[in-house]
């Protein structure tokens, strides 16, 4: 069995701060450390950025903020891998352009024991990936048939520009893995479980229309059935309450237009292919190379996100699996799901009475009451069991 990774994720700027070395001896003195995920390419500040502007600084590092990060790919961008894309070889971070995390990162780490992945984010709602020439043109299409914010997994310019990263990175440097990460869910979860826009219910574009059909899924049906969701959420968010409440109203236009269900699995399945392709190139670059999935925090409070993601099937193309279940999950982000559903699906209740220990949780406040070590320790387990049985990594 291969050794369990003991990560970290951990971005560019740590490194640039205090230094690569004093960075990974704090790492395995302190957390027994064994795998750094290193952070690139992310257009999110959380992960590529210093502190949020406004928030305490930590108590090591530079003490001051960023306020003009952009993000990008922090190693060498290697032209020559990115030729059947519009993108071309878009993407290089804006910060430290003279400094590539893999060169400095990887020796250190390799001289202490320590495995190198790229973490890579897609970052799909950045504003910085619209700015690069030609990104407009890999946009997702809503209902009402206008391009939106995020780019679509089957535009063959956007995929292609992921795999070329990925092929640029296996092919360039010394890594011992792949991470790919997109927190980002389907069209029919969005639209249950928060007041939701309409520009984030996607994808209509003709390439979705395209595989639509294929499956059988008539594209025209679907639109319009999502345009009877997106009108049903406004409402239910607006404070409307429809005679028969406002999840049978929702159940009622399920069964009118079983194309939604249709349709929210096709965007998963989307989702999940660009991740087999992913895997693909990156064994065809290096068999050795380990390769898996950062799944969204949502898993451990949705059970509808949490039906979308079949550990069993993604172990079929995973060598691990990274799931985001952070500990202060039944708290602050716990608390905003629950008072988002109950302006959508569940809006017949409340937050109070829809929350499994019947008290509300205090926006940000600690955890709820119980255990949260338990919720913690469950969501863990499922991935674990799931993984299991396809032989991956959990």
């Amino acid at each position: 069995m291969a050794e369990r990774y003991v990560a970290i994720q951990v971005g560019a700027v740590s490194f640039v701060d205090e230094g690569v070395g004093p960075v990974l001896d704090a790492f395995q003195e302190r957390a027994g450390v064994n795998a750094l995920f290193l952070a690139t390419p992310t257009w999110t500040r959380g992960t590529g950025g210093r502190q949020i502007p406004g928030h305490p600084l930590p108590d090591h590092g530079e003490q001051e903020y960023d306020p003009d990060w952009k993000g990008g790919n922090y190693a060498t961008v290697h032209p020559e891998f990115y030729g059947n894309t519009v993108l071309g070889a878009a993407g290089r971070a804006a910060e430290h352009p003279k400094w590539d995390i893999f060169e400095e990162v990887i020796p250190e780490a390799r001289r202490r024991g320590m495995k190198s992945v790229a973490w890579i984010e897609e970052s799909g709602y950045a504003q910085e990936l619209r700015n690069y020439p030609n990104f407009p043109k890999c946009l997702e299409v809503d209902p009402y048939n206008r391009p939106t914010l995020r780019p679509c997994f089957n535009n063959p310019d956007y995929r292609n520009w992921h795999l070329s990263i990925v092929e640029d990175y296996v092919k360039s440097y010394d890594l011992d893995g792949i991470a790919w990460c997109s927190e980002r869910p389907g069209p029919l979860n969005m639209l249950m479980q928060a007041p939701t826009a309409p520009e984030l219910v996607t994808c209509f574009c003709k390439y979705c229309r395209e595989i639509g059909g294929e499956r059988g899924i008539d594209p025209g049906r679907a639109q319009e059935g999502y345009r009877k969701v997106v009108e049903w959420n406004e409402r239910v968010a607006g404070g409307e309450r429809p005679a028969d409440g406002a999840f049978v109203t929702f159940w009622r236009l399920l069964l009118q237009y079983p194309e939604l269900l249709g349709w929210q699995t096709l965007w998963t399945e989307s989702q999940r292919q660009l991740y087999r392709d992913i895997y693909g190139v990156a064994k065809a670059c290096d068999p050795d190379v380990e390769v898996g999935w950062h799944v969204y925090h949502n898993i451990s409070f949705s059970p509808f996100y949490r039906a979308d993601q079949d550990y069993e099937e993604m172990a079929r193309f995973s060598d691990f699996i990274k799931v985001v279940t952070y500990d202060n999950c039944a708290g602050p982000r716990f608390y905003t799901w629950i008072h988002n559903i109950c302006q959508s699906l569940f809006a017949d209740a409340s937050p109070k009475r829809s929350t499994p220990d019947d008290e509300a949780p205090e926006p940000g406040g600690g955890p709820l009451p119980g255990s949260p070590q338990d919720r913690l320790l469950g969501r863990v387990r499922a991935a674990g069991d799931g993984a299991g049985r396809g032989r991956c990594r959990g």
